[in-house]
């Protein structure tokens, strides 16, 4: 039986993003500050068979270790301006009656209690539409000198911090109000019962709270939990917690063994396999005939410059590639920021050097690469499906606005329905329930969240 993809749009609160061509002919973002801009986007992903919205978060950009800023950075946008994502969800989500939304917090930048009301309070407003990705901020300099930080967190703390962060959400989320708490008798002027409102006590290396939740059960309780990152300690967190994790991988037998690795760290966990989705980011670029879709790949890849790809990479890794000599490779380079993203230019003998890492960036972030004809580009997406088991593709940013989608909707997804790799109608329901096929809008059997609960 033919797998029926999940399908997300990967964008950011932001003019320029992923593939730094805003300024490309096809780019229109320069609405990007308002909400008909993401209301139209919204209303035709929803029509083009979309299942969710992925808004990705930047905290800062990229900054060398003594707070300077390459030119690049403001001159061409580079992660600047962003603004804050989870403004935009409750306005979008009245504009449009299926479409869920993934957005983007930091464990490493946030706060447990505040960060949990804010979803709560979106799956209500969603309707259970809502996801949390979550990460742990790889831009560390950000966090120092943005948001005051002491230091530079290493990368393994910064899981050990987001373990705690995501046990005492799910406290939270879990644990604080039983089902039927809320009574809203007027008779009695009972709008709770106190005997199900239970009070949250949490001392740890990281957080402390000792009271009570301030936001009633949404209809998911937990927001559907994405994540990104494959490092070994992204890994294991993705393995306890993750719901859905997002990969870059381009090459198809990496892709697959990540799939299967990540499946079995979730069975390891005492959870089931199948509820643990992974997704891809897939860079899509249709033309009429072969020809026409390389020239227009081509044309995209020329868009941005080397400088505003090397800036790129000093933001999502803290190394600043203008300063290696172009024939040098990153080897043996450490960094405690972005040690996935590193970590896919660092090959022993075979690294790609600096010159080719700045015309790989130049094309986008690691992820696949689907050019061709509608038919071509079809048979792609079967091919990467079959090989490597994946669930589905987070379409990734690349002219801008809905130049980026309008090819692919209007040409590709018949193809995808066609044979069997979309659904006809397009899912609805909880973000939960549309990802992992269940019949419950609450998290499965053998998730940790329920070991959280205190009724």
């Amino acid at each position: 039986m033919t797998k029926q993809i999940v399908l997300g749009a990967f964008e950011e609160f932001t003019p320029n993003f992923i593939s730094n061509a805003w300024s490309h002919p096809l780019s229109d973002t320069q609405g990007f500050a308002t909400l008909p801009y993401w209301q139209h986007m919204a209303r035709e992903l929803e029509a083009g068979g979309f299942d969710f919205l992925f808004l990705a978060e930047a905290i800062g950009y990229p900054m060398r270790e003594d707070g300077g800023v390459p030119d690049a950075v403001v001159r061409e946008a580079v992660q600047i301006p962003v603004h804050d994502p989870m403004t935009l969800v409750s306005g979008l989500a009245a504009t449009v009656d299926r479409l869920g939304f993934v957005v983007t917090t930091s464990t490493t930048a946030q706060h447990p209690n505040l960060n949990a009301r804010a979803f709560t309070s979106l799956d209500h407003l969603t309707t259970g539409r809502i996801a949390w990705n979550i990460v742990t901020s790889d831009n560390q300099m950000a966090l120092t000198r943005l948001l005051g930080h002491p230091s530079v967190t290493p990368h393994d703390e910064r899981y050990r911090r987001a373990t705690e962060f995501v046990e005492l959400s799910l406290k939270l989320w879990e644990g604080g109000w039983e089902d039927d708490a809320v009574v809203f008798d007027k008779a009695t002027r009972t709008y709770a019962d106190p005997a199900k409102v239970h009070r949250i006590t949490h001392h740890g290396d990281y957080f402390d709270l000792d009271g009570y939740f301030t936001a009633i059960p949404s209809p998911q309780r937990t927001p559907f939990l994405l994540q990104a990152g494959t490092s070994p300690a992204g890994r294991a967190f993705a393995g306890r917690f993750a719901e859905c994790v997002f990969i870059q991988d381009r090459d198809l037998g990496v892709a697959a063994r990540n799939v299967a690795d990540l499946r079995s760290r979730a069975v390891a966990n005492g959870r089931d396999g199948d509820d643990l989705k992974v997704v891809v980011s897939a860079s899509v670029v249709v033309g009429s005939t072969e020809e026409e879709a390389a020239r227009l790949r081509a044309e995209l890849d020329a868009t941005p410059s080397r400088e505003s790809g090397a800036a790129l990479f000093l933001g999502w890794s803290g190394v600043d590639l203008t300063a290696y000599p172009l024939d040098a490779t990153l080897r043996d380079v450490e960094t405690e920021v972005g040690k996935s993203m590193l970590g896919l230019f660092q090959q022993g003998d075979e690294s790609p050097t600096i010159a080719q890492i700045l015309d790989r960036i130049a094309t986008s972030i690691p992820g696949m690469r689907i050019t061709g004809t509608p038919e071509s580009c079809a048979d792609q997406f079967e091919e990467i499906v079959e090989r490597t088991d994946l669930d589905g593709f987070l379409i990734e940013y690349t002219y801008g606005g809905m130049a980026t989608y309008r090819g692919f909707i209007d040409h590709v997804v018949p193809l995808l329905r066609e044979r069997g790799l979309m659904t006809q109608e397009p899912r609805s329901g909880s973000m939960r329930r549309r990802m992992l096929g269940h019949d419950s809008d609450r998290l499965p059997a053998g998730h940790p969240g329920n070991g959280f609960r205190q009724w």
